[in-house]
């Protein structure tokens, strides 16, 4: 009689698992909400069904948040958090964040908190990430990564449903909110992992959570979009069914890369997969602070960082505002003037040089022709980075009148140099792979897309593309990821960002097999750590497409099977710890009531989603349980 009801259950519970895959359990969804954890600034939007299906456009992005001191108004908030370090709880985040910890500083009760901003690049720059890892705040604490990100999670579903009760709707927020988290599709999947757990950690159910490539969800957002609203050099494009086009996403910390087909209104499928690298916004802020440090020292910036934080933050979202505004094609006796925290820096230069701002600055512009490489150092004995190249600063071109710095436009518009030629070579790689796609479109989205000089310089790189952005690019991931959250199955197919396989012992053969693998079983001898692919890099997978592992037991009693499923960027691997091989998820199956009869387990893992989900059945009594990435 068990038995027979575990087999009519089989399907409904397999039901149940496809849906947590997309956070869909049916019609007691009522509301559809994003959260994108930007590199420099986040946010959130929403939208509720009712209103999507009679507008699929009638999105809200989340309330002008408001910088305080500044008079700023903003639709998104900087990625900063402040935390208690006693009790290592949540103080606040993004201007608040900025203004509490500024008053900190003041009282002199910085050492009581840490403080993160721009913490997101972790995951990018980290190939070991783990639920166990640490990142250093402004000052250099050590504090768990997990936390830093549920705790920014938690802070924006807050102010989010903070903001649904002020309009006094009647909506269970536990159970009636798909939440959808945005991620870069260049992220390797444990770094998509880190941030699904993030999310369950900050109290997001893990069945109402579906993660989000950032690259995708703007171009399903852009599908939906009125002529009137896309910007283009021809008044003749369209979004028109059957178009390939390239979409670009220029964030803060990366540039995200994927090419999209679009089938018609309501689906796309993905021409190749996703490629990019971390050339966004920073990396025109660091070229920015290298100029700094090229002038006073790395030890002044430093310090200005950490004991005047705020200060330093003004500085940058001051650069923040500029870069948006310099031309691709500068005038050479033209300035750029912009305020810098003078007393702050004037108090460092007299501790570490002996000297004021203004007399380090005209010391450095008296220089003829000063060679400074692009990591900010001065030429005389200093390392240079591994792509250094030499920037020239003539006489003239810096100089400080009261507590403003006036800088030629010709060196500021030098500072994209670098991210400008990533970004074009990353492109040229995409298409590369793309020849026969007759491809003529991209499209530009991210706030790092505002750049005139940005978009100037694509154009001139690719004179035969038509160039086009939506009119509010900044908000596209978001307002991209409710529409996403509505239709999980808007991208119909995904290529593969790695070659997929499972580690096996299978019987030692002398012909191929290394000698310093072989281990003895019961049933003879084996090889260990063999690399046994299922799935290969770059191949088109559409949605729910469903790999079956079948494993056994080896050994009479067994108690369990264990399952580990690894990734590589080559083609072929042999032995999963080979270069290059990553261990991507590892755990064991139960084997109940062990006997001498063999056993079986069957694994399904699903491609075609943001992320892998794998589910492992054993066979005999028909136990399920799922599995995602190991950290």
């Amino acid at each position: 009689m068990e038995q027979i009801l575990i087999r009519k259950l089989l399907p409904v519970v397999h039901d149940i698992l496809r849906k947590m895959a997309t956070g869909d359990s049916g019609n007691d969804i009522l509301m559809v909400a994003a959260i994108d954890i930007g590199t420099t600034y986040s946010g959130y939007a929403y939208s509720f069904r009712g209103e999507y299906e009679k507008d699929k456009l009638n999105i809200d992005a989340n309330q002008i948040w408001n910088a305080g001191s500044q008079s700023l108004l903003s639709l998104k908030t900087p990625t900063c958090i402040l935390i208690n370090q006693d009790t290592k709880k949540f103080v606040s985040f993004g201007f608040e964040a900025e203004n509490a910890y500024r008053n900190a500083i003041l009282d002199k009760k910085a050492d009581m908190y840490y403080f993160f901003d721009k913490f997101k690049m972790v995951l990018h720059e980290n190939d070991n990430i783990s639920k166990d890892m640490e990142i250093g705040d402004v000052r250099g604490n050590m504090f768990p990564a997990i936390e830093v990100f549920a705790l920014a999670i938690g802070a924006l579903t807050k102010s989010l449903i903070d903001h649904i009760k002020k309009q006094k709707v009647e909506i269970q927020y536990n159970n009636e909110i798909k939440w959808v988290l945005t991620v870069p599709a260049i992220w390797n999947d444990k770094a998509k992992e880190f941030m699904r757990i993030s999310a369950v950690k900050a109290g997001i159910r893990a069945d109402r959570l579906v993660i989000a490539l950032e690259p995708e969800v703007a171009s399903i957002y852009c599908q939906h979009l009125p002529k009137n609203k896309i910007t283009a050099v021809s008044d003749e494009f369209s979004v028109a069914d059957g178009i390939n086009y390239l979409v670009v996403d220029l964030g803060g910390g990366t540039v995200d890369i994927t090419a999209h087909h679009k089938i018609n209104m309501d689906n796309l499928e993905e021409l190749s997969r996703a490629s990019g690298g971390a050339c966004g916004g920073t990396t025109v802020d660091k070229e920015f602070l290298n100029l700094f440090e090229c002038i006073v020292g790395k030890k002044v910036m430093k310090y200005l960082r950490q004991e005047h934080t705020v200060e330093y933050m003004n500085l940058m979202r001051t650069f923040e505002t500029i870069k948006r505004k310099i031309n691709s094609t500068p005038e050479h006796d033209k300035k750029i003037n912009f305020t810098v925290p003078l007393i702050e820096l004037d108090l460092l230069c007299q501790r570490f040089l002996e000297k004021d701002f203004k007399t380090a600055i005209l010391e450095f512009s008296e220089e003829e022709d000063t060679e400074v490489e692009d990591d900010g150092t001065e030429q005389q004995g200093s390392e240079s980075s591994q792509h250094a190249k030499k920037q020239t600063i003539k006489k003239g071109q810096i100089s400080l009148v009261g507590s403003q710095m006036r800088v030629d436009e010709v060196i500021m518009s030098s500072l994209f140099d670098t991210a400008c030629t990533n970004i074009v070579m990353e492109i040229s790689n995409v298409l590369q792979n793309l020849e026969r796609t007759n491809l003529k479109t991209f499209l530009l989205v991210g706030g790092f897309s505002e750049s005139p000089l940005i978009q100037e310089i694509i154009r001139q790189n690719f004179p035969d593309i038509n160039i086009i952005s939506p009119e509010d690019p900044v908000l596209a991931v978001l307002k991209g990821a409710v529409l996403f959250g509505h239709k999980p199955d808007f991208i119909t197919s995904r290529f593969t960002r790695h070659t997929y396989g499972r580690r096996i012992r299978p019987l030692f053969d002398e012909s191929q097999h290394d000698p310093k693998k072989r281990v003895t079983g019961e049933d003879g001898n084996r090889c260990r750590d063999v690399f046994e692919s299922f799935m290969k890099i770059n191949k088109k997978v559409p949605l729910d497409t469903v790999v079956t592992l079948d494993y056994h037991t080896v050994d009479s009693n067994q108690t369990s099977v264990s399952v580990a499923i690894y990734c590589t960027y080559k083609d072929k691997t042999d032995y999963v710890d080979d270069e290059g091989c990553k261990k991507l998820a590892e755990f064991s199956v139960p084997i109940p009531d062990p006997s001498g009869q063999r056993r079986y387990v069957d694994v399904e893992i699903k491609f075609g989603m943001a992320t892998l989900d794998m589910t492992a059945t054993e066979r005999q009594t028909g136990e399920k349980t799922q599995h995602h990435c190991s950290l």
